[in-house]
């Protein structure tokens, strides 16, 4: 798979890579909405493929059945770039996307060197459709996606934020169950480690890419942090 992106565009492009629960896709979309950029969540992707797979129970190691729904995902692929809505066919699959399920088996196709290199053009038709500018995130954006970005950040935060982050997302509202904290603990380790050990597009930190931690920053510290980030290195 080539890892060259296209050398002529116009719109600027932020790179953002991190282990899962960094807080990319709830930073990059505000921080894209407040800027007027368009922010690529490249996860709902390799999401959408996965659950389509399922619900036409389709293996998610079969190649031919891969590549079938890829191509007619991409001819059908509805996208929202201002509420990252997606869908196909009609049919709205944001919600079914942020299911623990979804996620693991994105990663699980992720391995997929078939599958990387037929989503690789749509992640940069994507992105390169933006008038003005673009955030893009996922695991291998500054290194395989877009190497030229104009910003290569890698966000990241500590494991024990990451999993009280995910358990917010999944118990709104509701008191902290310590037993349910350790499980969400141990699914992201093995995320994190699948991710990174997988032998196609590995999550790793681009060489030329600033390290943005966000353990100690709540969303809206974050927020603002990553766009002082932008407007020092990425001039207006």
């Amino acid at each position: 798979m080539t890892s060259s992106a296209p050398s002529s565009r116009t719109c600027k492009i932020v790179a953002v890579d991190g282990p899962a629960g960094s807080g990319k896709s709830s930073v990059c979309s505000e921080v894209c909405r407040q800027l007027g950029w368009t922010y690529v969540n490249t996860g709902f992707l390799y999401r959408s493929i996965a659950l389509i797979a399922r619900q036409r129970n389709q293996g998610l190691e079969d190649n031919e059945a891969l590549r079938g729904i890829i191509n007619e995902f991409c001819e059908a692929l509805q996208w929202d770039p201002t509420t990252q809505a997606v869908g196909f066919h009609g049919q709205n699959l944001t919600p079914q996307l942020y299911t623990d399920q979804a996620g693991k088996d994105a990663s699980s196709i992720a391995k997929n060197p078939l599958v990387r290199e037929l989503l690789l053009p749509l992640q940069r038709r994507l992105t390169l459709q933006s008038p003005v500018g673009a955030i893009v995130d996922g695991r291998d954006i500054g290194t395989v996606v877009f190497p030229d970005a104009d910003l290569k950040i890698f966000m990241t935060a500590s494991l024990e934020v990451r999993a009280l982050r995910r358990m917010g997302q999944l118990q709104e509202g509701q008191k902290p169950d310590p037993a349910e904290l350790e499980a969400i603990k141990t699914s992201i380790l093995q995320r994190d480690q699948q991710d990174a050990k997988r032998g196609t597009a590995p999550l790793i930190q681009a060489p030329d890419a600033i390290v943005f931690d966000t353990s100690d920053l709540d969303i809206k510290g974050s927020i603002a942090a990553m766009i002082q980030l932008i407007r020092n290195h990425i001039p207006s």
